[in-house]
């Protein structure tokens, strides 16, 4: 009888060991499991980011290329990419409105004494040569393109946005603005070194991947990430 009290109370204690230890690793693989998984989304979404620059590299290089970006048909490829995100609304793989993600395409120039020509007009007498007293924008960032493709209501570029209305429908933006609206400079461009005249081609992506975050270890991940041509 002795013993087999004794063999019955460390059965007791080996289900308390287990609680208190499972208590503990529990968590510690949810936090691993959301680390790695939302490391190998990151990775993804980089990717994507890439392959956004390459076509519009592809679509400003060849303008027989047909890659108008503005077209959903054309953003499937993005959204193709991006499978597994949430950001397709159908099997079609056409862009979601509400989904968890988007990508932001954007085309900055420096304005320089080509833009202030082809969108100051007439020309002031004070130019040539160009100022900011004569082009409001010259020497400064400014947007020339903008799509957004996904969640256009969550997320908004860390570089700013085109003013209501200046955007055309399929993403372009009027010389005039480029020129003269101050309120179409990019605020948070410095990461860029442009020369007069020269542009830059941005795609940003931002991604929910809080659906990874179990037992909400860890605050609500979102991935960003941006490349550059």
């Amino acid at each position: 009888m002795k013993k087999r009290f004794q063999l019955r109370g460390e059965n007791g204690n080996s289900m308390l060991e287990f609680a208190l230890v499972m208590s503990v690793l529990v968590p510690v693989f949810a936090g691993m499991f959301t680390i790695g998984m939302t490391l190998s989304k990151g990775i993804q979404v980089s990717n994507v980011c890439q392959d956004a620059v390459v076509l519009m590299v592809r679509s400003n290089t060849d303008p027989n290329a047909g890659l108008d970006l503005s077209l959903v048909q054309n953003q499937r490829m993005i959204i193709r990419a991006a499978a597994g995100l949430g950001m397709n609304s159908n099997a079609q793989y056409d862009p979601s409105a509400t989904g968890n993600g988007v990508v932001i395409l954007s085309k900055v120039v420096m304005v320089g004494p080509q833009e202030c020509a082809t969108g100051v007009v007439p020309a002031p007498p004070t130019a040539p040569p160009w100022t900011a007293s004569n082009c409001p924008n010259y020497g400064r960032y400014a947007f020339t393109y903008r799509v957004v493709i996904g969640n256009k209501t969550r997320w908004s570029s860390t570089m700013g946005n085109p003013p209501t209305g200046v955007v055309a429908s399929n993403g372009t933006i009027s010389a005039s603005d480029i020129a003269k609206n101050t309120s179409n400079v990019a605020q948070n461009a410095a990461f860029l070194s442009l020369t007069p005249s020269t542009f830059a081609l941005i795609a940003e992506m931002y991604a929910d991947v809080s659906y990874l975050n179990l037992f909400s270890i860890m605050n609500t991940p979102i991935i960003y990430s941006r490349s550059i041509s």
